[in-house]
């Protein structure tokens, strides 16, 4: 049994890192309000000389429980009693926990055909997103667990003043807690964290999770961007953490995005233990490929072991 969990377990364990691409995080400086609160609507709301004044500051990435907590607006759930005493989505109505999130930021347009870009690692559960008095998704977005990126180069303002404001949504189907865990059981319905319906002992979460719950990023590329870098490790055989190694081997992918309106030539260069791969590449204007290294050998690989079976072996990689 041991040798057969040492044969899943023992991996390559890598940190990928994009080169060539800059990203930083909206973090900090995030205001809010509940919908119900807000006459204007996002056109109007993420014009930078719309007053702000009296928002509330939010916790991004978060919830609206956890800004509401950080705030004082509700009492501390993981103490005594005190998650009774938090209104509950299923009494209040989904509009109770609706929120405007905006959030100022420094950022000039690109030049020489470089491309800035918005990416939402995570919002729950559905939201409209807009930028500069511009609304960036032709629908509604819905979903916990899916990415949204947006090409934001043409959007953002010379001044280099610019206002994002994302209106966040509970989930369709919210639920009634129902006085125990998981509820009525279709809390999670719409896809969401377990623990949004209870766990053990401890109540469904009053709010959903609903919120900007994961990281909110600019990103600077040139005019071609190296997007979703996927890498495979292979480690054949029955692996002991002592001795040599016989060798494993990765593949690389990413896709490639041509955001020009010119035809480009290059490669796509990934780098891993002293190994640099070039993939020759040419892309149309416009358009999307997914580019793909040929199979890496890895000669006596340092491998990452479970605990108290071996050391945990990190690799960095860069494409």
């Amino acid at each position: 049994m041991k040798k057969t969990l040492l044969t899943f377990l023992s991996i390559i364990c890598l940190v990928v890192t994009t080169i060539a691409q800059k990203t930083y995080e909206l973090n900090q400086g995030w205001v809010c309000k509940k919908v119900t609160e807000v006459k204007e609507g996002g056109t109007r709301l993420s014009q930078y000389g719309y007053s702000l004044k009296n928002w509330m500051p939010a916790v991004v990435p978060g919830t609206v429980l956890t800004t509401l907590l950080e705030n004082k607006k509700v009492p501390d759930p993981f103490y005594g009693m005190n998650n009774n005493k938090i209104p509950d989505i299923y009494f209040t109505g989904k509009e109770h926990y609706t929120y405007w999130f905006c959030k100022d930021f420094k950022e000039v347009p690109a030049s020489g055909g470089d491309q800035v870009w918005l990416n939402l690692r995570g919002i729950n559960y559905s939201c409209d997103v807009f930028l500069n008095g511009k609304k960036l998704n032709q629908q509604l977005f819905k979903g916990m667990f899916l990415r949204q990126r947006y090409n934001i180069t043409s959007i953002l303002e010379k001044s280099g003043n610019n206002r994002l404001a994302i209106v966040v949504f509970p989930p369709d189907n919210v639920g009634n807690p129902n006085g125990g865990q998981g509820g009525d059981g279709t809390i999670a319905k719409n896809v969401a964290h377990q623990y949004v319906a209870g766990w053990d002992w401890i109540q469904p979460i009053r709010d959903r999770n609903t919120g900007i719950w994961d990281k909110v990023t600019i990103e600077k590329t040139g005019a071609v961007s190296v997007e979703y870098p996927h890498i495979t490790t292979i480690v054949p055989g029955i692996r002991k953490s002592s001795g040599a190694q016989n060798p494993a081997y990765i593949e690389a992918e990413a896709t490639l995005t041509n955001n020009s309106s010119s035809t480009r030539n290059g490669f796509l260069k990934y780098q891993i233990a002293d190994q640099t791969i070039y993939v020759p590449v040419t892309i149309n204007p416009n358009e999307k490929k997914l580019v793909k290294t040929e199979k890496i050998q890895i000669n006596n690989p340092k491998l990452w072991w479970p605990n108290t079976y071996g050391p945990q072996n990190l690799y960095t990689s860069y494409i």
